[in-house]
């Protein structure tokens, strides 16, 4: 998730729905082995998401399901309430409740999930020195109990089992000026054994990792902070066996992995850096030459990954993860601290060696949004991998899209690529191009799927994963009036109120909540 400062885009005028092949498009770049082209095999259908209904809030960010009551629970992004949805019937979503939860913060309501009857928010204070709450409620919005977790809580979710909930305890500073709060991140595991009104908090620190070396591509940048105060947790999933987590660190191209027994951070991963000037690694990087451009280019992509979804694949353990990318911006006024510049305005004494000046034009590469470097002859890189990924247990990579999913784009919906909304062709080729951001994963006729969310193109992508190392394109969803998508959440077929697999989207540009049903 963006820190907060993004901007609507405008609605939506038609729905899309296409089908395509992985064949003519499909390449992986290093440090994991190109596959193979992928197809579909003979007589196989691929993945299907056909649009149920909507319902249509004033805003919405993260949407839960919970099949015990047939409800889905939306938070509200820049509010105190969580919405709650009676979805029996998915095609007419109906809202029922709103629950008020400004007694147990200032800030905002940032994340909810429901498991087995339980429902639990996050809930952040608006002073960063604080620290937030996640509220354990019944599925009709009574609270059981509030427990204190760590600076700005930023997801929850449960473990499989349901014994356990986690949060992603951001952390996000006020500034780097002196007497403005600088928290540390962390992850808060809630004990729920002993039932929801008797949870017990735990939380996993990252001071041990203060004076320890990190691979080189963990990004620690906030000027004179520690590592625990400068990584910042953003997303959560549980490996099957129940014993670990995995938790994205966006800001610092990172991983970490979470012993759940001791509560304990085991291991920080760093993601390295993505090659674009790799044939298959290409992207559009020009806002301004009213074309599609995706080619290699001279840079390096930093992948800040977003959302993940960890899975087993022949007793081993995967993630899948959606390198979104993200600025630090923080702090007003001469005091604001920015990591991003444009490649034109960076002062050319800083620039590689060797470095062909001439793509420093706007139709180039020099429009292009970079991370500023941090000693003179660094390589550029720039926000984002513009790819989903692969990774095993370690970190290490064992596929990326490469440019697909720009590609893709320009195959299926040219007039939309790299939008920022019905309409604006190309305007995000400049930072970060369609900004894959939430993902899910889920099994769909035994085969498992993962579906990404590419926020400025407004729509959700499906792909095969079943074999780790060669994903198969599979479909691709907008639907009218439906912008940004953020919250992805997979509901299996015996939960579902169709009785057939369903995703539930929560969209924050619009507000909207829509319910698809998934078949083959």
């Amino acid at each position: 998730m963006n820190t907060p400062n993004r901007r609507l885009r405008r609605v939506c005028a038609a729905s899309l729905a296409v089908t395509a092949s992985l064949a003519l498009l499909g390449s992986a770049p290093a440090p994991a082995p190109a596959p193979a082209p992928a197809r579909h095999s003979a007589g196989e259908r691929p993945v299907n998401l056909a649009h149920l209904g909507t319902y249509a809030g004033d805003k919405a960010e993260i949407v839960a399901y919970d099949w015990t009551t047939r409800r889905a629970y939306v938070t509200t992004a820049d509010g105190l309430a969580l919405d709650v949805l009676d979805v029996r019937d998915p095609a007419k979503p109906v809202k029922i409740a709103s629950v008020d939860l400004s007694v147990y913060g200032s800030g905002a309501v940032t994340s909810v999930d429901a498991r087995r009857g339980l429902v639990a928010a996050a809930v952040e204070s608006a002073d960063a020195a604080e620290r937030g709450k996640v509220v354990l409620m019944r599925p009709d919005g009574t609270v059981i109990k509030a427990v204190t977790v760590g600076h700005s809580p930023d997801m929850v979710t449960f473990t499989g089992d349901g014994r356990r909930l986690l949060v992603a305890n951001e952390g996000e500073p006020v500034g780097y000026q002196p007497g403005e709060a600088d928290p540390e991140g962390s992850v808060s595991i809630v004990a729920l054994d002993r039932g929801a009104d008797r949870a017990t908090v735990r939380t996993a620190g990252f001071r041990a990792f203060d004076h320890r070396r990190l691979d080189p591509s963990v990004r620690i940048s906030g000027p004179g902070a520690t590592v625990a105060q400068d990584l910042e947790p953003e997303y959560i999933s549980v490996s099957e066996d129940g014993r670990s987590a995995f938790v994205t660190l966006q800001e610092n191209n990172a991983v970490a992995t979470v012993d759940l027994r001791s509560a304990r951070v085991t291991a920080i991963d760093g993601f390295g850096y993505k090659d674009h000037s790799r044939p298959g690694n290409g992207l559009d990087t020009s806002d301004r030459d009213d074309a599609i451009r995706i080619e290699p280019r001279p840079i390096q992509g930093v992948y800040m990954p977003d959302a993940l979804a960890a899975f087993e694949h022949r007793g081993r353990t995967y993630y899948v993860v959606a390198n979104e990318g993200d600025e630090r911006e923080y702090g007003k006024g001469e005091a604001k601290y920015a990591d991003g510049i444009r490649l034109a305005d960076l002062d050319p004494a800083l620039l590689p060696a060797g470095f062909d000046r001439s793509l420093l034009a706007e139709t180039e590469i020099g429009r292009l949004q970079i991370i500023k470097p941090a000693a003179a002859g660094d390589p550029v890189r720039t926000y984002g991998g513009r790819s989903f990924s692969i990774r095993d247990a370690e970190g290490r990579l064992v596929y990326d899209s490469g440019d697909l999913l720009e590609r893709l784009i320009a195959k299926i919906d040219p007039a939309n690529f790299n939008a920022e909304g019905e309409g604006d062709f190309d305007k995000r080729s400049d930072n970060k191009g369609p900004e894959p951001e939430g993902l899910a994963i889920g099994e769909v006729d035994g085969r498992l799927m993962a579906f990404v969310a590419i926020e400025r193109t407004n729509g959700v992508m499906v792909f095969d994963i079943g074999d780790p190392r060669r994903p198969v394109f599979q479909n691709w969803v907008r639907t009218a009036g439906d912008e940004s998508p953020e919250g992805l959440e997979y509901v299996p077929a015996w939960q579902s109120p169709t009785h057939r697999p369903m995703l539930a989207v929560a969209n924050e540009g619009t507000g909207t909540t829509s319910f698809y049903t998934i078949t083959r």
